[in-house]
């Protein structure tokens, strides 16, 4: 706060009392001089020879000077010296000593010339020495007019002569009390002076209250800021400590999965390479041959299972390229509308804006196959399903959920559905390998999609409240300046055909990622989730099969019955098997590997090696 300087040239001294104490009447001077003016003018009245007045009146009027030497010796002494009773006294004595000269027959004009000559001195004059100067003088001038006049008449009256001490007596009256009056109102103008200054004193404190007041408001704001960073950094410390404790976790959980996959990858080839080597030498009538038939089937989901472990980890940097995320979206909106009942709407909101990432495409399909099937699940009996896509600053939403979050611009995928929501505690676990909350689910879907997401750079959040749906919020990094997006696979047409596809495939995010792929590489696409599905297909299919792509094992028909039915339709097919068993292992069945597709495989892959049947 700055300071502030007072006023002081305006101000005025202080009033102390003995300032005029010296020239204030006190009671006893008001009697002394009322008491000479009563008895000169007394005197006059009582021994006149030539009154005026009849003797009643100059009774009542020596009276009335009795009455007020008593009133002076009985009168409070706050009415004594206020302003006001001294010229009221003043006027009194004025009017008894003008009527007091007429009555007592000493009317003469040099008298009453010189009395009130004596007036205007006493009015124009405040200091009672310069009155008592100047009415020396006046009463000399007045001695010399007398003592002409008593030259030339040759007598000389009392009342003549008492015209002198009456007026030196009214002049120190009049000097007193007009003194009086003049230390009164002083002492009200330096009462009004202080008044004002401290009136300007107080406004200029109350000016600089007002800035304190600014400066501490300010003060607070600057704390309360300073406290809301504080937090916001605590939270956003917290926050990248949550993460990288879940990213330590997962990593964790990651090196178990690949270990236990890695592990059971060899113990799963043993018992495919074991059961060809036995079935190969028994006959199908055999008893033994189902038992062992069933071991390998095991054998061959444990693979399976094997194989979605191990493709956890297939999303990561070398397959990465710059995308536009509009044309991504548009082109897989047809896929995601196929995993949806009628029931469920969808709502895609795409922003008309640059949202260029740098991820791989497979990756980011499968994130958002996995959220439209988690989505559809949570709303059994119907709902609306949004996915948004838009510019946003990095760390913004997530800091709305969890307070945490660096701020960097990114395109924010967002997937909200109106479904029955989940709990914290489920929240807590959802990315965990093998957590699920619905049956026959082996739970690796959410942890592929936190894989990709966090090998992408970017993050993930779920929103989630029980009967309040959920929304999950992925956020990418947006690509550098210069870098321009890799051409649509649409316009790739190296490995693009015209045949039909018979794609047989019991696990449905695999199915639809494999349908986006052929569709979009222009090829016709049969799609089946069964092998029963799929001989149904292809009676309704009035054209040629080209190639069958389906799992080896399968429930109800296998994929090598479902390849002997199908070619007795269409001879010129070509089978492609899916298994995660090992070349070597199919070998022992005689099957041969080029025939085969091992899991994990991208889908890149894929329509190579459908390209590669079709081209043989």
């Amino acid at each position: 706060m700055s300071s502030r300087a007072f006023p002081s040239e305006n101000h005025a001294e202080p009033f102390s009392p003995d300032s005029c104490h010296d020239s204030a009447i006190s009671r006893p001077r008001y009697v002394v001089l009322q008491s000479l003016v009563g008895i000169m003018l007394a005197y006059q009245l009582l021994s006149g020879t030539e009154l005026v007045a009849s003797h009643l009146t100059s009774e009542v009027i020596v009276g009335g000077l009795a009455a007020m030497v008593l009133c002076l010796m009985c009168v409070p002494t706050s009415i004594l010296q206020a302003t006001w009773f001294s010229g009221t006294l003043i006027g009194i004595d004025t009017i008894f000593v003008t009527a007091t000269i007429y009555l007592s027959g000493n009317a003469r004009s040099d008298l009453y010339l010189s009395y009130f000559m004596l007036m205007l001195i006493a009015a124009s004059v405040r200091r009672l020495s310069h009155v008592i100067a100047f009415s020396l003088l006046l009463c000399t001038g007045y001695g010399v007019i007398l003592y002409q006049g008593v030259v030339q008449t040759g007598s000389l009256s009392v009342g003549h002569l008492l015209g002198v001490p009456v007026l030196l007596v009214m002049a120190t009256f009049y000097g007193l009390a007009l003194q009086t009056i003049g230390a009164e109102r002083q002492k009200k103008t330096l009462l009004l002076g202080s008044i004002k200054a401290l009136r300007e004193t107080e406004q200029a404190l109350q000016a600089s209250r007002d800035q304190l007041e600014i400066r501490i408001k300010g003060l607070k704001s600057d704390l309360s800021r300073a406290n809301e960073h504080v937090r916001q950094e605590k939270q956003e410390r917290q926050g990248l400590e949550q993460q990288l404790l879940e990213a330590q976790k997962m990593e964790a959980i990651g090196r178990i999965a690949g270990g236990i996959a890695n592990e059971l990858g060899h113990l799963v080839s043993v018992i495919g390479r074991q059961t060809g080597m036995v079935l190969s030498r028994l006959k199908a009538d055999d008893p033994l041959y189902g038992p062992v038939d069933d071991i390998f089937r095991s054998g061959g989901q444990a693979a399976a299972l094997t194989a979605q472990l191990a493709g956890l980890g297939l999303h990561d940097g070398p397959f990465r390229q710059v995308l536009s995320l509009k044309a991504v979206l548009e082109e897989i909106r047809g896929v995601i509308r196929g995993l949806l009942p009628t029931r469920i709407d969808l709502d895609m909101v795409i922003e008309d804006a640059p949202m260029d990432i740098e991820v791989d495409r497979e990756g980011l399909e499968q994130v958002l196959l996995h959220l439209a099937v988690n989505a559809r699940d949570a709303m059994p009996n119907g709902g609306q399903l949004r996915i948004e896509a838009k510019q946003a600053i990095r760390g913004q939403e997530s800091e709305a959920v969890n307070g945490r979050g660096s701020h960097q611009s990114g395109v924010l995928i967002q997937v909200s559905d109106t479904g029955g929501g989940m709990s914290l505690e489920t929240q807590s676990h959802i990315f965990e390998p093998f957590f699920s909350t619905k049956e026959m689910n082996v739970g690796l879907g959410l942890t592929a999609v936190y894989g990709i997401v966090k090998q992408s750079a970017g993050q993930v959040d779920v929103v989630s409240r029980p009967g309040q749906g959920t929304v999950v919020r992925v956020m990418l990094p947006l690509t550098g300046q210069g870098r321009s997006p890799a051409p649509s696979i649409l316009a790739n047409v190296s490995a693009n055909g015209q045949e039909t596809i018979l794609l047989v495939e019991p696990n449905e995010i695999d199915r639809k990622l494999a349908l986006s792929t052929l569709l979009r590489h222009h090829y016709q696409v049969l799609e089946a989730s069964s092998s029963v599905e799929a001989l149904l297909l292809t009676q309704q299919h009035p054209g040629a099969v080209h190639v069958a792509v389906s799992d080896l094992i399968m429930p109800e028909i296998s994929g090598r019955d479902l390849a002997r039915r199908l070619l007795k339709q269409h001879p010129m097919m070509k089978p492609l098997f899916v298994s995660g068993y090992d070349n070597e292992a199919m070998v022992s069945h005689r099957l041969n590997p080029r025939y085969l597709l091992r899991r994990p495989y991208r889908q890149a892959g894929l329509v190579e090696k459908v390209r590669e049947l079709l081209d043989a």
